[in-house]
């Protein structure tokens, strides 16, 4: 790969961390999923910072497709436990056709939870529950049910694979957003899959590291390639659109001491390694260089960790503050202050 690229993403991310202002991009879209196939790479922790910094300007709709539901714990705190009924439950009914489903009942204001979004644009919430682990099985059996039913199986397998987005249409039209966001499962099947189904593109965090740089690989694979689960059963549902993938946002870089605002050898190696990777399938992107898809995001540490912990987005703290977590006394780091940046400037491009 030529060297020049690697360049044009560090210069880029010099000019963000200078405050510079820089061209946006060709097209955006309404709805994303942020999605990888690998746990503990910053996923939930981005979710809700991306969320933050998108409600500071738009209205907006978001929706927990994960089981672990880190999102929804963040958002909701010690309150989570007072939904009755989750993304889940419309799910089952949507899938089952198992009575009428009142998504008022699990749509709820963000601002009513968590203060840390206050002074944001309307926005609104769908909870996720960890029934969703259980979910891809339900799911995957009912298809497989439906491939024996003839004339009627792409008919009753749209309807499965769909489910989520006409739930999300539907979310939509009573909290009118602007933009929606979906946070999803380290795995692929089950909700992870309506959520590929639903959205208009992907954003797909990636460590700097050997494991996250195979797990994009596969993402990758699995939305280009056929034979894959993907794509056999939007097949099997007549379902020919996929989204496109819209920025891949490396995660946890670490900086060179000697020399500022430039990425260390590490993060150097694996943000080529990346784009080397996404430059083999570029025509999954939604822009034609690759480049202009890269995003760096500093590693956080501490911060990060208050931040998740006192459900405050990391735009809103400030160098220097301490909290204590978990009996820990904890700083914010001054690295906050270039995650502010660049968080900023992922946000522009959405």
């Amino acid at each position: 790969m030529p060297s020049q690229d690697i360049d044009i993403v560090i210069d880029r991310s010099q000019h963000v961390l200078s405050g510079a202002a820089l061209p946006g991009r060709m097209q955006t879209f309404r709805s994303y999923a942020v999605t990888n196939f690998r746990g503990g790479i910053g996923k939930s922790t981005l979710s809700f910072n991306l969320a933050y910094e998108l409600s500071r300007t738009y209205s907006c709709l978001f929706l927990d497709a994960c089981s672990q539901r880190n999102f929804s714990q963040t958002m909701f705190g010690e309150e989570l436990h007072t939904f009755q009924k989750t993304l889940y439950d419309a799910l089952i009914v949507e899938m089952t056709h198992a009575g009428v489903f009142d998504l008022s009942e699990v749509t709820a204001s963000v601002k009513l939870y968590c203060r840390g979004f206050l002074g944001t644009k309307p926005s609104f919430m769908i909870p996720g529950s960890t029934e969703l682990f259980l979910f891809p099985s339900l799911l995957y059996s009912q298809l497989a049910q439906y491939a024996q039913l003839a004339a009627y199986q792409t008919e009753a397998s749209a309807r499965v694979l769909l489910s989520l987005k006409r739930i999300m249409d539907a979310a939509a039209a009573l909290t009118h957003p602007h933009k929606i966001l979906i946070d999803t499962s380290p795995f692929f099947g089950g909700a992870t899959h309506l959520a590929w189904t639903a959205v208009d593109a992907l954003i797909i965090p990636v460590r700097v590291d050997q494991h996250s740089i195979a797990a994009l690989q596969l993402t990758l694979e699995m939305l280009r390639n056929p034979t894959m689960d993907f794509h056999k059963f939007n097949q099997q549902a007549g379902l020919t659109v996929k989204p496109k993938v819209h920025a891949i946002v490396m995660t946890h870089c670490g900086w060179n001491r000697q020399m500022k605002k430039t990425p260390d050898n590490s993060t150097r190696f694996f943000v080529q390694k990346a784009i080397e990777i996404a430059k083999e399938y570029r025509e999954l992107f939604s822009e034609p260089e690759i480049t202009d898809c890269m995003y760096l995001l500093d590693d956080f540490h501490s911060s990060g960790r208050i931040s998740g912990k006192q459900r405050i987005p990391l735009s809103r703290l400030e160098r220097g503050q301490k909290y204590i977590i978990d009996g820990q006394r904890l700083e914010v780091n001054p690295s906050v202050d270039r995650y502010k940046r660049e968080m900023q400037h992922l946000t522009a491009a959405l």
